[in-house]
């Protein structure tokens, strides 16, 4: 097998394809785009990151997560548990019984650093089940912040409401929440409808171990417009499942609001799955779409880190757009309906971007990188991509490239279903490369492991089927 020589300092200097460009087209606010009507009032009257090259085997929370204790330990049901929100102090963790809950979770109470309000259920293997309606976003939050959300059911019955919604706009950023270990169903009554969206300046949230299914749009994460910007986000563990729309959507920005931070988003070990329902014609959408981050001023140097994820199959539609700066290694990219990769012009242009270590196996479009920015450097390096057209971009070095038929001939079980579907090399020789440099995230490939000198995602002979679940959240 050829030499490797790994460049620990390499990385990305912040500072062409068919697909059309697309858009979600809306959902501004859910239920409480004007700020007022939420859960309280269900009538007309009344929504710095962890390194990212950290694997799931030595993953860890980030440092401000450890912010639990201090405060009271309550508990309540679904009589009760308006009363004692209202009174939440940081510190203080609310446990809540199982049983249906009618009037939503309007969190309205922030905790401080180091002590975080906590409202999760008592036994997560029985839970509390949040229902849906027409005249309020089932979880909302307001302003609030140092927050963390766990563990609960969301059955939104096909009405209007979103399930996780930051509302209040401009006047009332968010900062520091937790959402995680959420099962959410019955979103999928129109393709505006979403699981998890922000309508308010957000920064420092995590978004782990969420189950999404059936959604008109699983993860909505910022303003149509640019104008709520998503900022130094953690994004790991979920599974969105058979959206309408898109699986995520993360907004372009504007020019971001005095006081907020900068810093990378890391979307990581995530399960972005189209195998149904998908909306046609003019409403198909990608399975994920990146937008720029800010062009000028704070944050124009951010970064969107993207690793460790399973895209799957879209009939309709690429697997993935995105512009902007970019880091995408080791990820697994597979469509048996159509097209895989499509990094191209939006509401910006490409800018920096590093494309490395992905596998791809689609029966249309494999990779594409076009458009970018003639002062920046889009790289595609070290994936195997086996396609009807396998890789189109101007910057490309040591790529092992084939048909989508040729894949079977590399790959262990390219063209299987769930459970099934295997995408560790055959022989580890036919897809030896000279490796000059590699990202610190892609030090270690898909399954964890020390990085081979290998092309695409995944760097040992082990049988090991993927399936349309992501991982556990490690503990």
């Amino acid at each position: 097998m050829r030499a490797i020589v790994f460049l620990l300092a390499f990385g990305v200097a912040c500072g062409g394809g068919t697909s059309a460009a697309v858009d979600a087209g809306g959902h501004d606010g859910g239920i409480d785009g004007d700020g007022g009507r939420d859960a309280a009032v269900p009538t007309d009257d009344g929504g710095t990151t962890e390194d990212a090259g950290t694997p799931p085997r030595t993953w860890a929370p980030l440092a401000w997560e450890d912010c639990e204790g201090g405060g009271r330990t309550l508990e309540a049901g679904p009589d009760d548990y308006r009363a004692v929100l209202d009174t939440l102090e940081p510190g203080d963790v609310l446990r809540l019984r199982a049983g249906d809950y009618l009037r939503g979770l309007p969190m309205r109470r922030s905790g401080e650093e180091g002590r975080c309000v906590v409202v999760e259920a008592l036994d997560p293997s029985s839970r509390p089940r949040f229902l849906g309606s027409d005249s309020f976003n089932v979880l909302a939050v307001h302003g609030a912040s140092w927050i963390k959300i766990r563990n609960l059911d969301v059955d939104g019955r096909g009405l209007a409401g979103f399930g996780v919604a930051s509302q209040g706009g401009t006047e009332q950023p968010t900062h520091h929440v937790v959402i995680e270990g959420l099962r959410m169903v019955g979103l999928g009554g129109d393709q505006q409808i979403v699981g998890i969206s922000t309508k308010s300046p957000a920064s420092d949230w995590v978004i782990r171990g969420n189950r999404i299914e059936g959604a008109g749009t699983g993860l909505y994460l910022g303003n149509s417009d640019g104008s709520m910007p998503f900022v130094r986000g953690v994004i790991e563990f979920n599974t969105v499942i058979d959206s309408i729309g898109y699986a995520m959507q993360i907004k372009h920005q504007n020019p971001r609001p005095a006081g907020m931070p900068t810093g990378d988003t890391i979307v990581r070990h995530n399960v972005f799955a189209k195998t149904r329902g998908a909306s046609t014609g003019g409403n198909a959408r990608p399975n994920v779409l990146f937008g720029h981050l800010p062009t000028s001023g704070e944050g124009q140097n951010d970064r969107y880190v993207v690793y460790g994820n399973l895209f799957y199959d879209n009939a309709t539609e690429n697997l993935l757009q995105a512009e902007g700066n970019l880091v995408i290694v080791g990820n697994a990219f597979v469509n048996p309906s159509g097209g895989a990769v499509s990094i191209q012009p939006h509401n910006d242009v490409p800018r920096e971007v590093d494309f490395a270590f992905n596998t791809v196996v689609a029966t249309g479009l494999g990779v594409s990188i076009r458009g970018g920015a003639s002062d920046a450097t889009q790289r595609a390096r070290y994936n195997a991509v086996f396609a009807a057209t396998p890789l189109s971009a101007s910057d490309v070095a040591q790529n092992v490239t084939g048909t989508w038929g040729d894949a079977s001939s590399f790959l262990r079980a390219p063209e299987g279903a769930s459970g099934v579907l295997d995408l560790h090399p055959l022989d580890l020789d036919a897809l030896a490369i000279e490796i000059e440099a590699v990202p610190p995230e892609a030090m270690r490939d898909f399954d964890g492991q020390i990085r081979a000198p290998v092309a695409g995602a995944f760097s040992t002979t082990r049988a090991s089927a993927l399936t349309l679940d992501a991982p556990e959240v490690p503990r």
